[in-house]
């Protein structure tokens, strides 16, 4: 009976678990440090994303009476855009780059859970245990960072805005905060299905085992 080629050579898998390890490391050192660089930055200008309440119609700051040393960043569609504003707080900068800092940690702890998974691959035993255990809580990673990530530039935003008194139902901008869900519920319930199948092929592989 002819084998059937690998899709992927066991050699190129564990080049890719390499690969991801080091991306991992870089990625939860350099997002966390990222913010924190910002944090040492107090009272110079922060930037924080923005969406104009008023249309692609308006601007510029003199259109929109921003205060002395706050000017908008455009960013093409003339609606989403950033807004930089000077004697920034730390929790201000902190929160501009918060979403740098969670991504980094999750990118991480991802590598952290994916690459012993990928090992039991290249090592032929695909369904190793604890690979579907790691599966899972990859997902919950994902669900947790893809929620809680993009959420903290836009407190920060509030916290920007509410300094300068930009708030209300006066304001040009508009300060409510949003979660893109459908993103993260597809991602991780993908996650959870490869999790499940991970499962199965490990209860299968255990009792074939038995039966040896």
């Amino acid at each position: 009976m002819t084998r059937e080629p690998a899709y992927v050579k066991p050699s190129t898998v564990r080049g890719m678990s390499q690969l991801i390890g080091l991306v991992g490391v870089l990625a939860a050192l350099a997002g966390p440090l990222y913010a924190i660089n910002g944090a040492t930055q107090a009272h110079a200008a922060v930037e924080v994303p923005v969406e104009l309440r008023g249309g692609p119609g308006l601007l510029s700051g003199a259109q929109l009476g921003l205060p002395e040393g706050v000017r908008l960043l455009p960013l093409g569609d003339g609606v989403s855009t950033q807004l930089s504003a000077w004697d920034s707080t730390v929790v201000e900068q902190l929160l501009a780059r918060g979403d740098a800092a969670v991504l980094g940690i999750a990118v991480g702890l991802g590598a952290w859970l994916l690459r012993p998974v990928l090992d039991s691959v290249a090592a032929g035993r695909p369904f190793g245990t604890g690979s579907s255990r790691r599966l899972a809580a990859l997902a919950a990673v994902v669900a947790v960072a893809g929620s809680i990530g993009p959420l903290l530039p836009q407190f920060g935003t509030l916290a920007v805005l509410d300094r300068l008194d930009l708030v209300g139902p006066d304001s040009p901008f508009v300060t409510e905060v949003t979660v893109a869900f459908l993103p993260i519920v597809v991602g991780a319930s993908l996650l959870l299905v490869l999790a499940e199948a991970f499962r199965q092929g490990e209860r299968i592989d255990s009792d074939v085992e038995g039966l040896v």
